[in-house]
Order: C-alpha cells, then sequence, then structure tokens
C-alpha cells in the first residue's frame, strides 16, 4: 500500500485500517491528513507533507476574480441559474480555502517567531578562581 492509495481512501475506511493494521489510538478525532500520516508511519511508508506556499493564496485569489467576472458576465446574458449555482459555488470553495490558507500562514508565523533563538553555550566556571585558603 502507498500514500496515492491512502488518499484515495475515505475517512472511515482510513480509521478501520487505521484500527485494524496498526495499534493507533485515538483515530476517531483524526482528520484525513492526520490519519494518512499516522498510517504511513505506523506501516513504514514514506510520507512527505506537502508545505502549501503562502504565494497559492493569490493565485486562488485571481482564479476568484476571473470566476467572479464570469459570473457577472452570466447573470447579465444569460439566465443559466445551473450554471450560475456552479460558479457561486466554486467561488464559494475558493474563499474557504484562503481562509485555510491565510490560517496556515498565521499559524506558521507564529511559531516560527515562538521558536526561541539557539542559547548561548554557558561559559565553563573559571580554572584561575582563588583559591581559598
Amino acid at each position: 500500500m502507498d500514500i496515492k492509495e491512502l488518499k484515495k481512501m475515505t475517512v472511515p475506511k482510513l480509521r478501520d485500517l487505521a484500527k485494524q493494521a496498526t495499534d493507533l489510538q485515538g483515530v476517531i478525532g483524526m482528520k484525513k491528513e492526520e490519519l494518512i500520516e499516522a498510517i504511513a508511519k505506523a506501516q513504514g511508508i514514506a510520507y512527505e507533507a506537502l508545505a502549501k506556499d503562502v504565494t497559492t493564496i493569490s493565485s486562488v485569489k485571481q482564479e476568484i476574480r476571473a470566476l467572479q467576472k464570469h459570473r457577472d458576465e452570466l447573470l447579465a446574458s444569460s439566465k443559466e441559474r445551473v450554471k450560475i449555482a456552479r460558479m457561486r459555488g466554486k467561488i464559494k470553495k475558493l474563499k474557504r480555502l484562503t481562509r485555510h490558507l491565510g490560517r496556515e500562514a498565521k499559524v506558521a508565523k507564529a511559531a516560527q517567531a515562538a521558536q526561541p533563538a539557539a542559547p548561548a553555550p554557558a561559559a565553563a566556571p573559571s580554572e584561575t578562581a582563588p583559591a581559598a585558603g
């Protein structure tokens, strides 16, 4: 089994697999990506989490703007409700994605800022200290 097969599986199937094939605990509360990562780790499958780039937010917003223009054209020219509803759905999903990406970027930035700089090594006690006498 590889990562592609795991990603194709539904969450309930992943939970069942995690319970049966591995000794994982707390699979009920895990999200799909967490389940995939945990199963891959338990079975020794190579797993690399894809880092989402913040620059994708701007590309998603450009796509939203293009869809909004197309939606406006559809509203003005024709009354095809099905196409308009699909456009609205796509726009809604993309807006949700931008909010999600923004939250992830904010959390990552906060985590990076919270990491303390490497502390300087403590100075060893001086060996030339005067002897008590």
